[in-house]
């Protein structure tokens, strides 16, 4: 067998996030439903890791194994011509047996795009503020978050992590016009946490809630602090990151 570590761009909007569920829609469901159509024997595909219902993704990864000798270049054109205009397969790379998607990435890199205007053109990929912010004060709050924090109090609780320790990497805001756009890296995420991350940071900027809360939450995770959640729509997955 051969195995691929693959590229995957899709639109999230109308999936119920990556992660094969047993009735709802999937990334995952329908690629692995397509590759198997296409080759005509059942295909797993491993993704580096989940992504929420309605988050996108530009760089999601995922690996499969393949028969020696499969054209590989011709499975994908004909999975790309099958599943449709909201995922495609951009790339792939042929790995080492050992490779895995998940277990091997060092970092993950996300986006979030916020609009200080509804932008119906943008509408299935940002999140339009109703009120003003102070950009200042997203950047501040952006700028607490590099190193290493326990963010058990910006995610939501999962039975299944081993630690809620997330080393932060490149946290920032860039603003362009109406449009403002949030980068994080980190070695690792929770589940919601990039939302929360950013909802909570809306919220000081807003005024609604103090930047020594928003410290405290970050420094306390137990703390009786409530948090708030940005939609799905405004994030995407943009990389995942590799040794070399």
């Amino acid at each position: 067998m051969q195995k691929y570590k693959l590229s995957i761009e899709f639109d999230g909007t109308d999936f119920s996030g990556w992660q094969i569920q047993p009735t709802d829609r999937t990334v995952e469901g329908v690629l692995e439903q397509v590759f198997s159509k296409v080759l005509q024997q059942d295909i797993d595909l491993i993704g580096q890791g989940r992504t929420d219902a309605g988050v996108h993704a530009r760089g999601q990864i995922a690996h499969m194994d393949l028969p020696e000798g499969t054209d590989i270049e011709r499975v994908l054109q004909g999975v790309n011509g099958l599943v449709g205009d909201e995922v495609q397969v951009i790339e792939y790379e042929e790995v080492h047996e050992s490779f895995h998607a998940r277990f091997d990435a060092i970092s993950r890199e996300y986006e979030y795009t916020i609009t200080t205007r509804p932008i119906p053109l943008m509408r299935h990929h940002s999140w339009a503020l109703r009120q003003t912010v102070d950009l200042k004060l997203l950047e501040d709050c952006a700028a607490l978050l590099n190193g290493e924090f326990d963010f058990a109090g910006f995610s939501k609780f999962n039975e299944d992590n081993y630690t809620t320790l997330c080393k932060i990497q490149r946290s920032l805001f860039d603003t362009d016009g109406d449009v403002i756009r949030y980068r994080i890296r980190a070695n690792r995420f929770l589940r919601n946490m990039v939302r929360r991350l950013v909802g909570t940071m809306v919220r000081v900027a807003q005024g609604k809630m103090s930047i020594e809360d928003f410290k405290r939450v970050l420094q306390e995770p137990d703390a009786e602090i409530p948090t708030f959640t940005a939609p799905a729509r405004g994030l995407v997955l943009e990389k995942v990151f590799y040794k070399k």
